[in-house]
């Protein structure tokens, strides 16, 4: 069995149901990630597919900052880092093990500059079956 875990992005609304045309020009994008686990965890798992937007120009961002992050993390850690050579770590929630919520205003950007996709990933630590988070990034785009 594996862990239980979904994406959904919140804005723009219905980003990835087909055409990009509609949705393109977005400078910003809020996306929620939720998992459960089993216990076994998740490995630099890609939550954040870079591919899978545009800018405002209509390109693929080269870059993305993070501006804010809301969060609830229950009995696990989870680490979120950007897909870079060596990655490079946007943040770590609730590092004790217990349960942890909160919302953090970072103005995070990704360090860019090598020809790694820039793609958010997720590690999560310490799990126990039944352990849960959700959390909400509020992305901006960059060329």
């Amino acid at each position: 069995m594996a862990d239980t875990t979904s994406v959904e992005y919140l804005y723009p609304p219905g980003m990835l149901d087909g055409d990009w045309d509609g949705h393109s020009g977005n400078k910003r994008v809020r996306v929620m990630l939720t998992g459960t686990s089993d216990g076994t965890g998740e490995t630099s798992v890609k939550k954040v597919d870079m591919s899978d937007l545009k800018t405002q120009s209509g390109n693929v961002p080269g870059r993305t900052v993070v501006e804010k992050i809301q969060y609830m993390v229950l009995g696990m850690t989870v680490k979120l880092e950007w897909d870079r050579a060596p990655a490079a770590e946007i943040i770590t929630l609730n590092g004790s093990g217990t349960n942890d919520s909160g919302e953090i205003c970072l103005e995070k950007t990704d360090p860019g500059g090598d020809d790694r996709t820039g793609d958010i990933l997720l590690t999560s630590t310490n799990v126990t079956n039944g352990d849960t988070y959700t959390i909400v990034l509020d992305l901006r785009l960059k060329d």
